[in-house]
């Protein structure tokens, strides 16, 4: 059934209303109690269920905002994170509500959706059977993405302005619903996620790196696994996960997809914990600079470049010997890009290294070389078996050029790019026959 809206109240001049309903038979669930159990009876809070959900407005509401999706943690429920975010409440009086990882800007619209343990935002779902789910919606992602098609509509939310996030269970499932829908997420934000085996299972399976005695089409085939071919491109992907917590033992297999399919990750790392407040991740830096990435700027109908082999990172537990890594550090959390020119005939967007105004004790780097993959290209089209000129020229210079072509799965790839503080622009053309 449509949802109804059950309670409206207002916080710090924003209007927090509380809806409930029932299931579509299109979802696809068997009924349960989940559906059914009502919120205690002494203070109101709702219990673990599927049928409500909350939507916070912007101090001054108006068409075409943007829009933050937020999924909650196992034991938890939508309606703690509503209370860290802008309620005023504090769970355990553990940390000031401000600085929980799941808050959005004044000028947002957000949408605290509920799930159960049980299901774990569809993950328990498709664990019953792997085969039958790969590439395969659960009930609860359908849900959800039916709840937000309702909101958007409902407050004509900006579609190219939508972001998912999610902390623990809820990490897990921003994984595993946002990655295979860059249609609908412009960038989601992923806080100590517990496990990436729902994003694999949604993604067609992550292989682990070919070795190097491989044949070219058992690479070529885990490369287009890992780069979701068939599916839309994927959105900027920002993640936060320890070594120090048991659920990150599966990062490997998100890293590993990132690096061969070249998807847009942004990592940031430490011996933190399963914790869910950036106070508390901003005490390793340069996990502060990954918190300062402005993954809420990012726009669905604009491209993005895709870097991998940055000589800035630092060395990942999840992609280097068990010995062999940095105990703190990030990947791609330096730079930014913007678009200049996205058509027919010619891509060109400026890329730099940014030094965010944040107190931080990272060093910070001034000159790095990377391969850059630009994706989600809006006219310009990257086509198998053609050959495309680029060049990369700052201040005027050409830094280099060449001619590329295409992988296997129909990203092109700029080897060792040099990029600085000063802006770098990247050109790239249909070569010539």
């Amino acid at each position: 059934m449509d949802p109804v809206n059950t309670t409206t109240q207002t916080k710090d001049g924003r209007t927090v209303a509380r809806y409930t309903h029932g299931p579509r038979e299109t979802w696809g669930y068997a009924q349960d109690a989940a559906w059914s159990t009502p919120p205690d009876r002494e203070t109101g809070v709702d219990q673990q269920n599927h049928c409500c959900f909350y939507i916070v407005a912007p101090k001054h509401p108006r068409e075409n905002a943007p829009l933050c999706v937020v999924l909650h943690s196992a034991n938890r429920t939508a309606f703690d994170y509503l209370g860290f975010a802008c309620l005023g409440r504090q769970i355990e009086n553990r940390e000031d509500p401000a600085t929980v990882m799941t808050n959005s800007p004044d000028g947002f619209y957000s949408l605290y959706l509920s799930s159960t343990n049980a299901e774990w935002w569809g993950w328990k779902e498709a664990r019953l059977n792997e085969s039958k789910r790969v590439n395969t919606a659960t009930s609860a992602e359908k849900r959800v993405l039916d709840t937000i098609e309702w909101v958007v509509a409902k407050h004509k939310i900006d579609r190219n302005r939508i972001y998912l996030c999610g902390v623990s269970m809820g990490g897990c499932g921003t994984l595993g619903l946002g990655m295979p829908h860059g249609e609908i997420f412009a960038a989601i934000r992923a806080d100590v996620p517990a496990g990436t085996g729902y994003a694999s299972a949604r993604m067609g399976g992550f292989a682990p790196s070919p070795a190097s005695d491989a044949s070219q089409a058992e690479r070529d085939g885990w490369m287009l696994r890992a780069a979701g071919v068939g599916l839309p491109e994927p959105p900027v992907i920002v993640d936060f996960s320890s070594q120090t917590d048991n659920w990150s033992v599966t990062q490997p297999a998100l890293l590993q997809a990132a690096q061969g399919g070249r998807l847009p990750l942004v990592l940031g790392w430490g011996p933190f914990g399963h914790v869910t407040f950036s106070s508390l991740i901003a005490k390793y830096p340069p996990c502060d600079v990954v918190l300062a990435f402005p993954w809420l700027e990012i726009r669905k109908n604009e491209a993005y470049p895709v870097f991998t082999h940055a000589s800035c990172d630092q060395r990942s537990p999840w992609l280097n010997a068990p010995a062999d890594y940095d105990n703190t550090g990030q990947m791609n959390a330096w730079f930014r890009w913007k678009n200049e020119c996205d058509t027919p005939a010619e891509f060109a967007m400026q890329i730099w290294i940014a030094h965010p105004e944040i107190k931080t004790t990272a060093a910070m780097p001034n000159a790095a070389t990377a391969d850059i993959t630009p994706r989600r290209l809006q006219q310009f089209k990257i086509e198998r078996g053609k050959n495309y000129a680029w060049q990369i020229s700052r201040g005027g210079g050409v830094l280099a050029s060449g001619k590329s072509s295409p992988d296997a799965a129909g990203l092109l790839t700029i080897p060792k790019a040099p990029l600085a503080t000063t802006p770098t622009e990247l050109k790239i053309r249909i070569a010539a026959p």
